[in-house]
């Protein structure tokens, strides 16, 4: 479904992760910890007893939600403690998963090799992270939307301002896999907000840095890569290139989709952005990645970034407001249980990875599944593993607030990440988070799932049972407008304004349909029965009249109906539009025309005395809610070809 874009794939996060377990893995995490020390000396000194952990954690996932493999890595002061492959690679061949030679798709955990390039470039002096990016561009600009301009830092923190651009995505061959240049310059997303104020997550934003490295260092991405990251700490078995280098293709895992009981093997995800989440990589070679972040004086090979650069790149560079997790320089900020995580998530359509480490314990963690039903369970992983070997403890706050306070509060929000300028701005009406008042001392957010919050200060809430918070945000009038989650800093949650509210568009979508349907249908009933009974047709419309408005039904209803089937498959969108789409856009075009020609029509019938009253109301009715239609079609960029 289209509403699963913007939460799954590259793209982005949602505001609440799931974190239920089915009973058994519950039993199984009871029984570990019996034997197993929750303090960090037992994570820091016994190896075995984190592989006795890991074992139950993922292949209780795994078998929770249907998944056909993984592979995981941990490392700890500069040294592997721990890899290991699950399931399977290729379930027909009956592979099983390597941690040092299977491949996976690691999404959006390639994002780290452009900052990290982005930053080699900073420390040799040849880019300038405060400067405006077009400093560096030729034949691809940044729009000059507002006064101030995009820098590097902003692109870094996804702060930018950059709306959203999911159409062609994914690829399934290689015949979208273009020159950066040549992609940017097509798809360059709307400057939608000023830069620094909110976080929107931005893969083409990351492609433009990658763009700049090419720009600067005279090098393809994939060759600037494989030169000073990739070769210099030895990870042979990571590539950006699609298709795969022969020499790694056969160790690449299958994709998987489980489907009514069964896995469906999927074909190989070509990304077009390749810097932005092409990358395939096994989790020995994201171990070693995390060392050269952690431990640089130990990492193999030669460092990628000097001491200083290192402790640069990993502070906090933005953050939308206090107690919500601060960007560094690229890396997410998955920061929990008093405990600074640093990092980047990656998801693909059928594989789904987590990169996290905590430099002040030296110590990180990489998961990777191969089957759609992981997306959300890395960040799961992780959750678990924190609240086992380094929980919290929670202080009741002593803030109260009153019900008049709290219910300023209620409302529908949205994440700020979704097309502004095309005609996929229909996102924007999907999934939608409700905020309102429990009972008189919190706050009730339900999006999947439902959550309550206590009041810490006048705009600060704490989940019940952990120490997430929400900090709501107020324009100059006081009026709230922004909600964020302090752990999904690379996104804000805006209030959803009145006019574009699904409770205003879902209703007058229904009554619409009503007249549209009813038009359709008894308009044509009506002619017939009338002509078999002999009745008089002098009162009633001309049939030229009523023709123009069925005509005018029939074109939308058939829009209404073939938009819906065709949009609600994302592979419609993310893998390109398909002609199909393309066409359907011609329909309110049409229908356009027929609503002019239906309000010239309207006035007519009002001058004609001898017409009924009650077809003169059918026909106003009728022109009123296709008017209304157009509006709607003009407001979620659906009239004309806004692609």
């Amino acid at each position: 479904m289209l509403k699963k874009l913007i939460f799954s794939g590259i793209q982005n996060k949602p505001l609440h992760h799931k974190t239920f377990v089915m009973k058994k893995n519950l039993l199984l995490l009871i029984l570990l910890s019996s034997f197993l020390s929750h303090s960090p000396a037992a994570v820091e000194k016994d190896s075995a007893r984190i592989a006795s952990f890991m074992d139950g954690l993922i292949e209780a996932h795994m078998n929770d939600q249907h998944i056909a493999g993984a592979t995981v890595s941990l490392v700890k002061d500069g040294n592997l403690l721990f890899a290991k492959g699950y399931g399977h690679s290729d379930l027909e061949q009956k592979a099983s998963v390597d941690p040092e030679r299977t491949l996976f798709r690691i999404g959006s955990i390639s994002k780290l090799f452009v900052w990290t390039a982005v930053m080699q470039l900073y420390e040799k002096g040849e880019l300038d992270l405060d400067k405006d990016v077009n400093h560096y561009l030729d034949e691809v600009k940044v729009p000059e939307t507002y006064p101030e301009p995009v820098t590097l830092k902003d692109i870094m923190t996804h702060s930018a301002g950059f709306e959203e651009y999911v159409i062609g995505l994914f690829a399934k061959d290689t015949s979208a896999l273009k020159p950066l240049k040549d992609i940017l310059k097509e798809q360059m997303p709307a400057r939608v907000r000023p830069p620094g104020k909110f976080s929107s997550y931005s893969n083409h934003a990351t492609a433009l840095a990658a763009y700049i490295v090419e720009k600067i260092s005279g090098q393809s991405f994939n060759e600037y890569v494989e030169e000073h990251i990739t070769g210099r700490l030895g990870l042979e078995r990571t590539t950006f290139r699609q298709p795969l280098p022969d020499h790694l293709a056969g160790d690449m895992s299958k994709g998987y989709k489980y489907v009514q009981g069964e896995f469906q093997e999927r074909s190989f995800e070509f990304v077009p952005l390749a810097p932005v989440g092409a990358a395939s990589s096994t989790a020995t070679d994201m171990a070693r990645l995390m060392i050269a972040y952690m431990s640089p004086g130990k990492a193999p090979g030669r460092l990628i970034l000097d001491s200083s650069t290192h402790m640069m790149m990993q502070s906090n560079a933005f953050q939308q407001a206090p107690r919500v997790n601060a960007l560094p320089y690229g890396f997410m900020n998955m920061s929990q249980n008093n405990t600074r995580i640093i990092g980047h998530g990656g998801d693909t359509f059928w594989f789904h990875s987590i990169l996290a480490f905590m430099p002040e314990r030296n110590m990180g963690l990489f998961v990777s599944f191969n089957t759609d039903k992981g997306g959300g369970t890395t960040r799961d992983i992780l959750k678990e593993f924190m609240d086992h070997f380094y929980p919290e403890e929670l202080e009741e706050p002593d803030y109260t607030m009153g019900m008049e306070e709290l219910k300023q509060f209620e409302g529908h929000y949205r994440a700020n990440r979704y097309p502004h300028k095309r005609f996929t701005k229909v996102m924007a009406m999907t999934n939608p988070t409700q905020v309102t008042v429990a009972d008189s001392s919190m706050l009730k957010v339900k999006s999947q799932e439902a959550r309550y919050y206590i009041p810490v200060n006048d705009r600060t809430f704490r989940e019940e049972n952990s120490s997430n918070t929400l900090v709501f945000k107020e324009n100059n009038g006081g009026e709230i407008t922004h909600m964020l989650d302090g752990l999904v800093s690379i996104v804000a949650y805006e209030k959803i304004p009145p006019v574009d509210s699904m409770q205003l568009h879902g209703t007058l979508m229904v009554i619409s349909l009503i007249v549209l349907i009813i038009t359709f249908i008894y308009w044509p009933l009506a002619y017939f029965i009338r002509r078999e009974y002999k009745q008089p047709m002098e009162k009633h419309l001309p049939w030229g009249m009523k023709l123009s408005g069925w005509l005018a039904s029939l074109i939308f209803l058939a829009f209404l109906i073939a938009g819906s089937t065709l949009l609600s498959n994302s592979n419609q969108i993310v893998f390109g539009l398909s002609p199909a789409i393309k066409f359907i856009f011609v329909l309110p075009l049409i229908g356009a025309v027929l609503t002019l020609l239906l309000l010239y029509l309207t006035y007519r019938a009002w001058n004609k005395k001898a017409w009924s009253l009650s077809g003169k109301i059918h026909y106003t009715l009728l022109t009123l809610v296709l008017l209304i239609s157009l509006w709607q079609l003009n407001h979620w960029n659906l009239l004309g070809f806004q692609f």
